[in-house]
């Protein structure tokens, strides 16, 4: 599988940590440039993101840096489909990587079924409507609530299309219009226990950051969105409820929130290959 590290030129020991973590476990990362926001040409930015459906969708207007790090996970989605892999690992570069990630990387890849994006990276504490086993000490699971942070996932390139179809031009930050997953159908699932944890610099991330919310409307309207995204979220799980997951794993169903790593001690393991 093919692994793209999205970093910006400015942060090559960024690069240099993420390539020492995956090259000790196995792996063979390729750079993908980031796209610095600030330095995006107007006209290019005008086609990437409407300001028109960021009015629409979201509550506040995107920063540079949130439009730099949406414009860099669209060039990984163009780079799988310029390749000839069938899908591939996107990782941000403040990820730390558990050892168990290659197996993981493998089960995915060998999944039968339509699936289009795996969550490698979440909260502790998800909202889990099903899950079967994936590999030895790991789970597959779909999500009651897709977690909003996008350090790392592997995404088919049936996925990359339909992302690249329906998210230009965007007016959401990129984790929140993943969430919004029933928009361009995207069949997107989870790793429980997940093998990337956000790393040391994740909250000083040069990918995304904002300045405090002050203006009362601004809140007013995140909260009206919120109650939406609430309700369309639950009436596109009712759509799924009967769909079994991809993979040859019995699912568990209708699992409440737990912490991350421990869906897979819920769920019956059939055999070493499943585990």
């Amino acid at each position: 599988m093919e692994i793209y590290v999205i970093n910006l030129a400015l942060h090559a020991q960024r690069w240099a940590a993420a390539w020492l973590q995956l090259t000790r476990v196995g792996l063979r990362p390729q750079r993908l440039p980031g796209v610095h926001g600030a330095w995006l040409p107007q006209q290019q930015r005008a086609v990437l993101y409407s300001e028109e459906l960021n009015r629409r969708q979201y509550h506040q207007p995107l920063c540079e840096a949130e439009i730099g790090c949406y414009a860099s996970h669209l060039a990984a989605w163009q780079r799988l489909l310029q390749s000839d892999a069938p899908c591939a690992a996107v990782l941000e570069d403040d990820v730390d990587v558990d050892a168990s990630l290659p197996e993981v990387l493998r089960a995915i890849e060998a999944l039968p079924g339509e699936w289009d994006m795996v969550k490698l990276i979440g909260r502790h504490q998800e909202k889990v409507a099903q899950a079967q086993p994936l590999c030895e000490g790991s789970s597959l699971v779909r999500y009651a609530r897709v977690p909003s942070l996008t350090g790392g996932y592997v995404l088919h390139r049936r996925g990359a299309r339909k992302l690249l179809q329906q998210r230009r031009p965007f007016g959401r930050p990129v984790d929140v219009d993943l969430r919004y997953w029933w928009e361009c159908g995207l069949e997107l699932y989870g790793v429980q226990p997940y093998p990337l944890r956000e790393g040391p610099m994740a909250s000083e991330s040069s990918m995304v950051g904002r300045g405090i919310e002050r203006s009362a409307a601004m809140r007013w309207r995140k909260l009206c969105q919120q109650a939406h995204y609430s309700w369309c979220n639950r009436r596109a799980l009712r759509a799924q409820e009967q769909r079994a997951l991809p993979g040859p794993g019995p699912a568990s169903a209708a699992m409440t929130t737990t912490p991350a790593g421990v869906a897979q001690r819920l769920v019956p393991h059939a055999g070493h290959d499943a585990g």
